[in-house]
């Protein structure tokens, strides 16, 4: 889409002034301080979309980070754009060669920990919609239960598509070793404390990753649960869903790793 072009579903052209940003109505203390990290390689016309999804929380405990891996259509300035003047708003622009869900994901965690705001949970989305925001607070809740790690399951249930990519994932659940039937899933959460116990043992640089910190999780001797969140096939706008599964050669390679603890 050309950057004159309207985004679909959308009024305005994302080169257009940024909706009138929202104070939350909330009072703070609900939760320990979150973090959302959105890995961004050309999303600029899905940004508005995720930040307005954000201010609809009402959260003055959560923030969000867009990771972009300095995306030719310009999304990490839309998002700085969205960021200024707001301290619970941050960009990671990541120039450069090291590109990837797993470089991205790695830098963030080291983001956050480093971070003034002392986040003690860090949560992982998608820009493009198949994850919706508005499943945070549930993820959030099962850290808040006593989850070390929470996968957010794709499932038929409230308003999801009829045929969830958890049916297919034996391999990958049998190779992590985590009791989660969604291995494959990038919205999830972690606890601070857990990030640091497993994050130098992360090495894949694409999408692998998510395989990988479930089979660390299992191996440090983490809590690991999962909660359903509706699975959405397509993005926001209507075009079909984009990412990458581990593949069955990878896989067995990380159960390698696993059995032999070296993730």
């Amino acid at each position: 889409m050309a950057e004159n072009e309207t985004a679909a579903g959308a009024n305005r052209t994302y080169d257009d002034p940024i909706p009138p940003k929202r104070i939350p109505t909330r009072p703070p203390g609900q939760h320990p301080r979150t973090l959302i990290v959105v890995p961004t390689k050309e999303e600029r016309e899905n940004l508005d979309w995720v930040f307005e999804r954000f201010q609809d929380l009402d959260d003055p405990d959560l923030h969000i980070l867009i990771a972009d891996d300095d995306s030719i259509d310009k999304t990490w300035s839309r998002a700085g754009t969205w960021a200024a003047d707001d301290a619970r708003m941050h960009l990671l622009r990541r120039p450069g060669r090291f590109k990837g869900r797993g470089f991205a994901l790695r830098e963030s965690y080291k983001w956050a920990a480093e971070s003034e705001f002392g986040y003690e949970y860090v949560l992982e989305c998608a820009a493009n919609g198949t994850d919706d925001i508005l499943q945070v607070p549930k993820l959030i809740a099962a850290l808040d239960a006593g989850a070390d790690v929470v996968v957010g399951a794709r499932s038929v249930s409230e308003g999801g598509d009829d045929a969830s990519p958890r049916r297919r994932q034996g391999l990958a659940c049998f190779c992590t070793g985590a009791p989660v039937d969604d291995v494959e899933s990038g919205f999830r959460g972690f606890k601070m404390a857990a990030l640091r116990q497993i994050a130098r043992r992360l090495k894949a640089p694409d999408h692998r990753i998510k395989a990988e910190a479930l089979a660390a999780a299992k191996n440090a001797g983490l809590k690991v649960v999962q909660v359903p969140v509706p699975y959405v096939s397509k993005t926001h706008d209507g075009r079909p869903k984009k990412g990458g599964d581990s593949g069955a050669g990878a896989l067995l390679g990380l159960w390698l790793r696993r059995i032999t603890k070296r993730v």
